[in-house]
């Protein structure tokens, strides 16, 4: 059993219902292909990441599930991991920067998780839960580098994406640290799989396009802080590997991507989760041919925010 497969059974032990797929018309009249939305916004978290946690905690076992889980997240892993431990009996810790959004901090303390806030971004805030990590003796969980998080996360949306869409041509997939796009890439293979940064984060499109790994990337205001911070060694690598490309949109894109799937959809999107959709907006290409799925990641947003977004 691959390591997609496995993570595909625990979700399916723990009820997880498959998201769905919604056709968008007005995308297709955009691009000038059939395009589809993979909805990962509706899970129950209010994104994919709860996944990628589930596959990664299932696996601990004797003193491990014991001493229980460190994560450091921007909210989304959190939330993940958070829900995680409470399914599975595991006790956890979430480490967030001080800028985490109010409204992941808000449904964070609905768990039963403990939380420190540490640091201006999510490279701060990960240096910090390692080593809160090794001091207590326990699993630190990346949110991106880690073969488990990969396979959970992307590699069973790959495999949705297979069962609802088999005639799909391209999956087009919001990238921070990575391991979303490559676990798709991985499940979805040779389906093309492009990647999409944030401008005020774009460290793996950097990274592939300069031959050198930017491990850390000053955090700077953006709608898309879910992709925030820098990639590793092995993200990259398999980034390099397994992906048709990265391109980079604009935090106006993005927010105009926002209000596009509001006004045409009465879809909520967080910043993170809109990239794919800005990509087309903004013209980029989309390899392949065929219908192509765009995957919506996460709706966990400040309402007030998000009102005052689509106000302009």
């Amino acid at each position: 059993m691959t390591l997609i497969h496995q993570a595909a059974a625990q979700i399916r032990r723990t009820n997880l219902p498959p998201t769905p797929m919604v056709y968008s018309p007005m995308l297709r009249e955009r691009l000038g292909r059939p395009v589809v939305l993979k909805c990962e916004n509706q899970q129950i978290t209010g994104s994919f990441k709860v996944r990628g946690a589930l596959a990664r905690l299932s696996l601990l076992e004797g003193e491990a599930r014991y001493r229980g889980v460190v994560a450091a997240s921007a909210g989304n892993h959190g939330l993940g991991v958070a829900w995680a431990c409470r399914a599975l009996g595991v006790p956890g810790l979430v480490v967030l920067p001080e800028t985490a959004p109010r409204v992941k901090l808000d449904l964070l303390r609905q768990m039963l998780v403990k939380i420190r806030l540490h640091g201006a971004g999510y490279d701060d805030a990960e240096v910090y839960a390692r080593e809160v990590a090794k001091e207590a003796e326990a699993t630190f969980v990346s949110p991106f580098d880690d073969p488990h998080v990969m396979a959970g996360n992307g590699g069973t949306v790959g495999l949705e994406i297979r069962e609802q869409l088999p005639d799909c041509g391209a999956v087009v997939s919001p990238v921070g640290g990575g391991g979303l796009a490559c676990g798709l890439a991985v499940a979805l293979s040779p389906i093309p799989v492009l990647g999409v940064n944030s401008a005020a984060s774009p460290a793996m499109a950097r990274s592939l396009a300069e031959g050198r790994v930017y491990h850390r990337w000053p955090p700077s205001p953006t709608l898309a802080e879910g992709l925030e911070g820098g990639v590793s060694d092995t993200s990259a690598a398999l980034c390099a590997r397994h992906l048709h490309g990265v391109e980079v949109v604009s935090e106006e894109g993005i927010a105009a991507a926002m209000r596009f799937m509001a006004h045409h959809h009465r879809i909520v999107l967080e910043g993170s989760a809109a990239v794919g959709v800005a990509a087309l907006l903004e013209g980029k290409p989309v390899p392949g041919s065929g219908p192509v799925c765009i995957v919506l990641t996460g709706r966990n947003i400040d309402l007030q925010r998000f009102r005052q977004l689509l106000e302009g």
